[in-house]
């Protein structure tokens, strides 16, 4: 993240002119936003429409800001902390997904109220979702601490001041969405997706609707028209095709259940938008292409590389390929991270929050030839820190060695430099630390063994001033 904006107000602050802009007006287009739900399926369908949907490709794509505020300020450029425009997707990427409702309200500002992390691998052929509450409360830069749900709020009204004159909002709500996400997770945003509610509605009517086996009936007496009145909705339990409209109610209702609950049917519709796609060969049908290519068009943007068709291919040949069993579901909640709840503001533990990400990060576990699954395996948690006094190393190293199959907790600083590199291993997991130094052309003897007590990761990098260049290319 840009450690510096670019200031269209010499001698003025960030802050100071976000604080300006707030007292002197409302934002000219007050918005809502709600669900990310679509998002997924838009990132796989979009495989299949490029190539064959150029104009749409150009309606779509937008421009990262964040990569175009760090080449203004020259603090970033060519560092690769972000990825290339146009990237191949060969390796691991992690995508935000983002919902908005564009339906015009004098009373709110546009939120995401739902955020979905998503990490592809291309190479092994999986996903894992990871859902954030958007009572979570976390900083956002240049903000301070506030929910996350108003990172896209504060991103889409002050655009231009964060990233520049003529930043599209909706690119601006993405980016600050993203780099707030980056910021609370301790992992790179490599891409954004945004979709609507009509875009969501809208994709599945197009595939013919979606099978949902609904658990248990869901009864909400609130739930949100599009007039902003309230409505009763009935949803029975038990296996359905749902249209549009349905689907919608299904993933976003609150007043059903908690938000948690709401996070899990959310990404259950996910889970059968592909499923209904790869079932009925939608993804070479040209006549349903058609028809996504218009929803999409209207409803969804994002800064994945739609230009370059070598990426387009391999998204099309992922979404026919990837399977059920591939796909991870988990979201921050109480059941795996502990929280404290202050009024409707979540704070989650920090130490928590580290090992539901390695097992995000870890992905799917494969099945024993014999059929049968075998108990999930807790991933070794390594922990890169930076005592060599170089700046933005610990997070560079952090995601070289994910890279490379690693399972990484959040990077730190150390408060003193050290000469001398080492690998601490805090959990009796010698093969891990082994190959740990292997990959970092460490010499033997190099791991030292120390009681567990009071650390989050079991093996700990620290990274001296002794650190070799080779390790981040």
């Amino acid at each position: 993240m840009p450690a510096q904006r670019r200031a269209p107000h010499p001698g003025r602050s960030a802050r100071e002119r976000i604080a300006a802009k707030r007292s002197a007006r409302r934002p000219r287009l007050p918005l809502r936003a709600l669900l990310g739900a679509a998002g997924l399926l838009a990132v796989l369908l979009l495989g299949g429409l490029a190539w064959r949907f150029q104009s749409t490709v150009g309606t779509i794509q937008q421009d990262d800001p964040r990569r175009q505020a760090a080449a203004a300020s020259a603090q970033i450029a060519g560092d690769g902390t972000l990825p290339a425009a146009g990237g191949s997707l060969d390796a691991p990427f992690n995508l935000l997904l983002v919902g908005v409702d564009k339906r015009p309200n004098p009373d709110e500002s546009v939120r995401s109220d739902t955020l979905i992390v998503v990490r592809v691998d291309p190479q092994q052929q999986w996903a894992a979702m990871l859902s954030i509450p958007r009572d979570s409360v976390v900083t956002i830069p240049n903000f301070g601490q506030a929910k996350i749900n108003t990172a896209f709020t504060n991103g889409y009204n002050y655009a231009a001041d964060l990233y520049g004159p003529g930043t599209d909002p909706d690119a601006g709500g993405g980016a600050l969405a993203a780099e707030t996400v980056e910021q609370f997770l301790g992992l790179k945003i490599d891409y954004v997706a945004q979709v609507d509610f009509a875009g969501f509605a809208g994709l599945v009517d197009a595939i013919g609707g979606v099978v949902i086996d609904v658990e248990r009936t869901l009864l909400d007496a609130e739930y949100p028209t599009e007039d902003y009145g309230v409505e009763r909705i009935y949803i029975p339990a038990g296996l359905q095709v749902m249209d549009g409209a349905t689907a919608l109610k299904y993933a976003r209702s609150r007043h059903s259940s908690d938000d948690f609950g709401r996070a899990k049917r959310q990404q259950q519709v996910l889970r059968a938008l592909l499923a209904q796609v790869k079932s009925r060969g939608l993804l070479e049908n040209a006549g349903a292409l058609n028809s996504w290519a218009d929803v999409l068009a209207t409803n969804v943007r994002t800064t994945l590389p739609l230009g370059d068709p070598q990426a387009i291919a391999r998204m099309a040949g992922l979404a026919r390929e990837l399977n059920a069993e591939r796909i991870v579901q988990l979201s921050i909640n109480p059941n795996d991270v502990e929280a404290t709840l202050s009024g409707s503001d979540l704070y989650w533990n920090q130490a928590d929050l580290e090992m539901l990400l390695a097992r995000w990060q870890a992905g799917p576990q494969l099945a024993q030839p014999s059929g049968t699954a075998p108990p999930a395996a807790a991933p070794v948690l390594v922990k890169v820190v930076n005592a060599a006094g170089v700046e933005g190393l610990a997070t560079k190293l952090t995601e070289k060695l994910r890279a490379q199959g690693f399972t990484l907790a959040t990077p730190e600083t150390a408060a003193s430099v050290s000469p001398a590199t080492q690998i601490i291993d805090h959990g009796d997991q010698p093969e891990v630390a082994q190959r740990l130094a292997d990959a970092l052309g460490l010499p033997p003897g190099i791991v030292q063994v120390q009681p567990a007590e009071g650390v989050s990761a079991q093996i700990v990098l620290v990274v001296g001033q002794d650190y070799q260049a080779v390790w981040l290319e």
